[in-house]
């Protein structure tokens, strides 16, 4: 009789090293290969192959000067490619359009990528002074307001991994770099339903983020409005526009399948 095949038998190792090392190198935006070395057990040889490969697709860009590995073309095609068939990017525009049309500011939709936020899309308005960012650009996950939103529901032992793998880096002087001062803030977002970036990711720039469940429970994305600080005052922000992207967000939430009864 045939034993009953286990899930890792049917794991292929080196397909599985060449997703990790990809993921590893999205997450740090460029290594040398001594830091791959360091990262994972397996020989040079073995390393050097699927580097090799991975290059050769596409998937990987190489540096012969600096001896740094970058992320290639390929990603963005596929993560582009995803994205166009993305139900929640489907669901989830009405909302975007609603929002940027009533508050007259950017509306964006992110979502986790690794330990960095990534935009899905944007609902753009014509202003003469607006913050414009693009479909696809990566952000710190402390650092911004989408970011503290998924942070703040985020599993424990996921949030952990976090801390352990992620430099709290400076890019303003708003910027939160103590962890206890951000786990802080981290309870007040869970608490509040809602998180603010005050200026620490870029200056003069302002934003509110919300988060959208799926029918898990879970948090796979965020609403989130980004504007000049000078239009978006916090009397604002933590009045009538908390209150309708909360509401977006709840709305939003069920139609992914997403019940109050479901325990947070």
């Amino acid at each position: 009789m045939h034993r009953k095949r286990e899930k890792s038998d049917y794991v292929v190792q080196n397909i599985d090293l060449a997703f990790e090392i990809l993921f590893y190198i999205a997450r740090k935006q460029s290594v040398k290969i001594k830091d791959l070395e360091e990262k994972f057990s397996v020989s040079t040889n073995t390393l050097e192959k699927i580097l090799e490969t991975l290059v050769m697709r596409g998937y990987l860009d190489f540096n012969k000067r600096k001896k740094i590995f970058t992320l290639g073309i390929k990603n963005f095609e596929l993560g582009n490619s995803y994205i166009s068939h993305s139900e929640i990017r489907r669901q989830a525009r009405p909302y975007l359009q609603k929002l940027a049309e009533e508050f007259q500011e950017n509306v964006y939709l992110a979502t986790r990528s690794g330990f960095e936020i990534v935009y899905i899309d944007i609902y753009e308005v014509p202003r003469n002074v607006a913050v414009k960012s693009r479909v696809g650009r990566l952000l710190p996950m402390y650092a911004s307001a989408s970011g503290k939103v998924h942070l703040a529901f985020m599993e424990k032992e996921d949030l952990e991994e976090f801390f352990k793998e992620v430099k709290l880096e400076k890019f303003t002087e708003n910027t939160i770099t103590d962890k206890n001062l951000l786990l802080k803030e981290l309870e007040e977002v869970r608490k509040k339903g809602y998180a603010i970036d005050n200026e620490e990711w870029e200056k003069e720039v302002r934003c509110l983020s919300v988060p959208v469940r799926d029918y898990s429970g879970d948090v796979v994305a965020a609403l989130t409005l980004s504007a000049p600080s000078f239009r978006v005052s916090f009397d604002l922000i933590h009045g009538k526009m908390k209150d309708k992207f909360k509401k977006a967000s709840a709305e939003l939430s069920e139609k992914l399948g997403y019940s109050k009864e479901i325990q947070l």
